[in-house]
């Protein structure tokens, strides 16, 4: 049981900072406009903040608890952001795939992460995963998205998916030479 308060107190005084944190920009909004406007942009950021790191504080489900807050949050934020910005139609098109591309190289990551027990390994994961993987993932979605709205331009540069695929072989070499603690 005394483990737990620990946590709990951690967790009640991390959400009050944060319902502080809301309730200041809101007076201040408010005060100034009479309506919230622009404060719900730092709002929307502060609950999704909130969504990630509250689970922290959850002994043996840390990672992934703070990986499930990310995934549920990042979805209602970037709408917000879009509703809010009245910047034209580009959640579902854009927004979604983007976030759908990060949310499952996350999880890939987070498996290999828990799961590998060489860090040499693990770096190459993240090197490719985010370097290479993601990278060229993110460019295909903008260069979709952007050829929609006819507008050309490169998206992404291949020396930067190139240097990562070699670090990620780098890393793996390493690996090979350096076998894992138990």
């Amino acid at each position: 049981m005394t483990t737990q308060q620990p946590a709990t107190r951690k967790l009640v005084i991390f959400s009050s900072i944060i319902l502080a944190l809301i309730a200041i920009l809101s007076i201040i909004n408010y005060s100034i406009s009479q309506t919230l406007s622009w404060s719900l942009y730092p709002i929307g950021a502060l609950l999704m903040i909130w969504a990630t790191f509250s689970p922290t504080d959850l002994p043996k489900y840390r990672l992934l608890g703070s990986f499930i807050g990310f995934s549920f949050s990042i979805f209602p934020f970037l709408y917000l952001i879009e509703t809010i910005s009245g910047g034209g139609n580009w959640f579902w098109p854009l927004a979604v795939p983007l976030a759908l591309s990060l949310i499952v190289t996350l999880g890939i990551f987070l498996f290999l992460f828990l799961h590998l027990k060489n860090k040499w390994y693990t770096g190459a994961a993240a090197f490719f995963l985010f370097g290479v993987v993601l990278n060229f993932m993110v460019g295909e979605i903008v260069k979709h998205y952007l050829d929609d709205h006819n507008i050309q331009g490169e998206i992404y540069n291949r020396a930067t998916v190139y240097s990562f695929l070699f670090a990620s072989f780098l890393f793996t070499l390493i690996g090979f030479q350096k076998p894992a603690k138990s």
